[in-house]
């Protein structure tokens, strides 16, 4: 067996073994998601939207990237992980003091004074995700997504079922999702650790600790900037709109966003691991696997994410009832972005493998200026206006990854059109095919929100068959795409693609 085909067994069991716990864990969090916005309302919602905003920046900053190294690190030592460890919780504890000192400040600021509670009782998350990043990425450097998914899976049941749904049911207000996070952290924190048990003597340095600090103040700048393109819209919209709006903001985009972060959670780290352990030779076999994991994004999530747009209104009455109404217009452009915000974070670990870390975040300062302008002239209108502009600059930002990949990888134009244009082709075929189940359900008076989740998979299925069979697959990726052919259903192993291929990669 050659090395890239070892490879590529090895990473299709990863993204198999995290596969099966995200289908777990998104199944439980889209369900617990639906009952906990039923009973709390689009009110406390916004509170706790606010609150996340808060906390999702600070976690960045005390899980400031140094554990990120030892995912790459040719040999790791046990005095790398005291280093590592002890300046994760110095830090950690640092910025989760600060956050709970400045609550106040940070909710007059949003002009929301009740988030003040909320942003001062989620402080601790910011050490606990700190505490939690070397097992975290030990796991991901062994590729060990099984005992990964468990620890994760384990921490959000704790929280948000056996401790966030009682609570929202007998309080009703936004403590039941302080809580739910709060020991959602703390219980994944164990998990991780009982897995990898690394030592916790502390330790100040170490011979590698610059090249670490380094790598890891490299990766917290990359991961802030990104963190700054993904919610500098939430947090205008936290700022100008009442909390009413914030809520029906956050849940639009938290339905199709969750699964796409899930999904991205098993990818990335497996391509940033297979990426730093491929023999590249001009970049050729990390190009395939790049153009091989835009071929799946753009032929099979494409078009799913189509289909939800077209059928947003009926989507948010079925899941969430009238009281999120507002929500509705606003998601359509957020399930249109989703695609785009795949392309961008499977590109970045790509970009990395491929030595231009740096690269990427200087091209991204640009982008970053353009998206604060943009969000800040939509604010003034209605809240859809930001919705829209955040769509459009998400699929600017995609396509400006895409071109810093390519040039990094030397890989032509026309390699990238032939994994693109399919995906473009089946999202046109699934949204006018959902369309007109649609206006069929209207004209014949049935309940579209009752059929909803039927148009959707009807819609999905029936315009992205015809594509499937039209579609061939280039021949230099068949190879890599064979783990992902041995887990589909005969009938699909037996299509058109695949009778193409050349005798040694069937």
């Amino acid at each position: 067996m050659s090395a890239d085909a070892g490879l590529a067994r090895q990473a299709a069991r990863a993204v198999g073994w995290g596969a099966a716990g995200s289908v777990v864990k998104l199944g439980l969090q889209f369900g617990l998601q639906i009952v906990l916005a039923r009973l709390l309302g689009p009110e406390q919602y916004g509170l706790f939207a606010i609150g996340v905003l808060v906390v999702s920046l600070a976690s960045f900053l005390s899980d400031f990237g140094m554990a990120y190294g030892l995912i790459q690190k040719p040999q790791v030592s046990e005095d790398d992980l005291r280093c590592v460890f002890t300046w994760q919780v110095v830090i950690g504890l640092g910025v989760a003091l600060a956050v709970a000192l400045g609550a106040g400040s940070i909710a007059q600021a949003f002009g929301e004074p009740r988030a003040a509670g909320v942003v001062a009782a989620l402080a601790p998350v910011c050490l606990l995700n700190a505490m939690a990043a070397p097992s975290l990425n030990l796991l991901k450097r062994r590729l060990d997504f099984r005992r990964l998914q468990l620890a994760q899976l384990g921490g959000y049941a704790a929280g948000y079922l056996a401790c966030g749904l009682p609570l929202a049911w007998a309080l009703g207000d936004v403590r039941a999702l302080v809580v739910a996070w709060l020991v959602q952290s703390a219980v994944t924190l164990a998990g991780l650790y009982r897995a990898v048990r690394h030592p916790l003597r502390p330790l100040w340095n170490t011979p590698d600790r610059p090249v670490m600090l380094s790598t890891g103040l490299t990766v917290m700048a990359t991961n802030l900037l990104n963190w700054l393109l993904q919610n500098v819209d939430r947090a205008v919209v936290a700022q100008r709109y009442a909390a009413r709006s914030v809520g029906g903001y956050s849940a639009a985009f938290n339905l199709v966003y969750t699964p796409t972060t899930t999904l991205l959670g098993v990818l990335q780290p497996v391509l940033h691991a297979a990426g730093g352990r491929l023999e590249r030779q001009d970049g050729e076999p990390l190009a395939r696997v790049y153009r091989a994991v835009l071929l799946g994004v753009s032929v099979l999530l494409a078009p799913l994410y189509a289909a939800a747009a077209v059928l947003a209104g009926p989507i948010i009455a079925l899941l969430y009832g009238p009281a999120w109404q507002e929500a509705a217009s606003l998601l359509a452009p957020f399930a249109l972005a989703m695609p785009a915000f795949l392309v961008w974070g499977l590109s970045t670990p790509v970009l990395w493998a491929a030595g231009r870390a740096r690269q990427e975040f200087r091209s991204q300062l640009p982008v970053l200026l353009l998206w604060l302008l943009v969000c800040a002239a939509a604010s003034r209108g209605p809240v859809i206006g930001v919705a829209w502009s955040v769509a459009g600059l998400f699929i600017v930002r995609a396509a400006t990854m895409v071109v810093q990949v390519a040039r990094a990888l030397a890989m032509p134009g026309a390699a990238l059109r032939a994994v693109l244009l399919p995906g473009l082709v089946a999202a046109a075929a699934v949204a006018l095919t959902c369309l007109a189940l649609s206006s069929a359900a209207r004209a014949l008076g049935l309940s579209e929100a009752a059929l909803a989740v039927p148009a959707l998979l009807l819609g999905w299925a029936g315009g992205l068959l015809p594509v499937l069979a039209w579609l061939k697959i280039p021949r230099d990726l068949l190879p890599l795409l064979q783990p992902l052919r041995q887990r589909l259903p005969g009938v699909l192993q037996r299509a058109r693609p695949w009778r193409d291929a050349p005798a040694g990669a069937r």
